[in-house]
């Protein structure tokens, strides 16, 4: 009655039973009223020279079976539900980076071709001091299009994921005053929402970094693993994450929304700490999404 895939366990484990002197195998019987689980735990004892013994009981897990691959079912449900929700997400956040541009960008243009029709009737002599403030809340309302757009979703994205580490990688150089070196020598295509999630996580790691670790260097590294994986990792030269030394609020979400975020894409997360001396996250996720739900 036992199954095929498991007889070969099954003989292993009531060998090595009569030196151990316990028992204990799980595996499946076919039995005429279908597919049964059942778990043997026993004790077994030398007769003589050819026979053992065992005595112990046979309980029908069936049911603890059945639960576990519901249970897994459900779960990768609904991590596939939650990778379309985050695509849908981004989605958005590209279409709302591109609208918050083309139109805020449109709106300013045609405010400064009136600020300088404006210049031309008045004079450039008349309220030179207002002119220069009405140039400079411009010059700031641009600015500020351009940065809420670009965290919404880096345009620079779609040159690339290197391409998109490289600029933030500067962008929080100069917005920090923080060295950030990058080592990007991963290898192959890696799909799009894949790269946003990985860029997503890498925004996340480097602003805890500025924000906690006081730290006065900071590493993003992008490699492959041989097992096929895509991993990247932030860590800092700054004062590590204890309990003691960071509030656990803040620091906190932002680690729990990178552990979800690789949990969503069947890959890892860790924390542990760095070779510089602070901080090092690092995720491990499949390259392409087709691994994801392959």
């Amino acid at each position: 009655m036992i199954d095929a895939q498991d007889l070969a366990a099954f003989h292993v484990s009531l060998q090595a039973s009569a030196a151990a002197g316990s028992w204990n195998w799980e595996g499946r019987l076919q039995t005429p009223h279908g597919l049964k689980w059942v778990n043997v735990r026993a004790r077994t004892r030398t007769v003589d020279a050819l026979t053992t013994e065992s005595t112990g009981v046979m309980l029908n897990v069936t049911q603890t079976h059945l639960r576990e691959s519901q249970l897994r079912n459900l779960s990768t449900d609904l991590r596939q539900i939650a990778s379309h929700l985050e695509s849908v997400r981004e989605a958005e956040r590209a279409r709302m980076a591109r609208d918050l541009h083309d139109d805020l960008g449109q709106v300013l243009t045609a405010l400064q071709m009136d600020v300088a029709l404006l210049r031309r009737q008045f004079g450039a002599s008349q309220a030179p001091e207002l002119f220069a403030n009405i140039d400079k809340l411009i010059h700031a309302a641009a600015e500020a299009g351009r940065r809420v757009a670009a965290e919404l979703r880096p345009s620079v994205l779609d040159l690339g994921l290197k391409a998109g580490l490289r600029w933030m990688a500067e962008q929080y150089a100069k917005r920090y005053a923080i060295r950030v070196h990058t080592d990007l020598s991963y290898q192959g295509e890696v799909g799009e929402l894949i790269a946003t999630e990985l860029f997503r996580i890498a925004q996340e790691g480097l602003t805890n970094v500025v924000r906690h670790a006081r730290a006065r260097q900071a590493w993003v590294r992008c490699t492959n693993t041989e097992g096929g994986l895509i991993c990247i990792s932030v860590e800092d030269d700054g004062i590590g994450y204890t309990p003691q030394t960071q509030p656990a609020s803040r620091p906190s979400l932002g680690l729990r929304g990178m552990r979800e975020r690789a949990a969503v894409f069947g890959g890892d997360f860790q924390l542990d700490q760095s070779a510089q001396g602070g901080v090092r996250v690092r995720v491990c996720m499949p390259i392409t999404e087709a691994v994801q739900h392959g």
